[in-house]
């Protein structure tokens, strides 16, 4: 089996023991797509190779990764997935490093009347009708909406509002 290398792509000089690849092959969280599309393309013009990415959540590229998907490098949401897969022996030993930080955050049309000071008790708010999160079952962002929302005592009061993306990007289009 293939072993992942779990570099920071943004760190394009990092990347020389892959020099041997004509192409790399690249698992992103969904919310690194913007972002990665340009480091891709400024790669590819100082080396000549292709990054071939993949957006989706982390969970599932987890999940990928272990049945033996050939990626040659993750970039996951979740500090735990790239961990586990560290252990586990699947990842180019002394190859992880913590690229970024996210953060998470309440979102709205340009054209939305809420008041967004009051934080987390805005998703109160009876003019809210839907509340897109990704799908904590696997996406990291859906992971820490919900725990945040159960933290301010909001989670019981807004769950049946919910409208689950498989993604983050999946979910900003439901906001979108």
């Amino acid at each position: 089996m293939r072993r992942l290398s779990l570099m920071a792509l943004l760190a394009i000089s990092f990347i020389s023991q892959l020099s041997w690849a004509q192409e790399i092959t690249v698992a992103a969280a969904a919310d690194l797509q913007f972002a990665m599309q340009d480091v891709a393309a400024r790669f590819q013009q100082q080396t000549g190779k292709t990054v071939k990415a993949t957006y989706g959540s982390s969970g599932n590229f987890f999940q990928q990764i272990q049945n033996g998907a050939p990626f040659d490098m993750f970039f996951s949401a979740n500090l735990d997935y790239p961990k586990k897969l560290e252990a586990a022996g699947l990842t180019e030993p002394g190859s992880y490093y913590q690229y970024a930080r996210g953060r998470i955050v309440i979102w709205v049309p340009n054209e939305s009347k809420l008041d967004l000071k009051p934080d987390m008790k805005v998703l109160l708010d009876p003019s809210v009708r839907k509340i897109a999160v990704a799908n904590p079952q696997h996406a990291p962002y859906g992971q820490a909406a919900i725990a945040a929302m159960q933290k301010e005592n909001v989670y019981d009061k807004v769950k049946d509002k919910f409208v689950l993306g498989e993604n983050i990007s999946q979910t900003a289009s439901f906001v979108v």
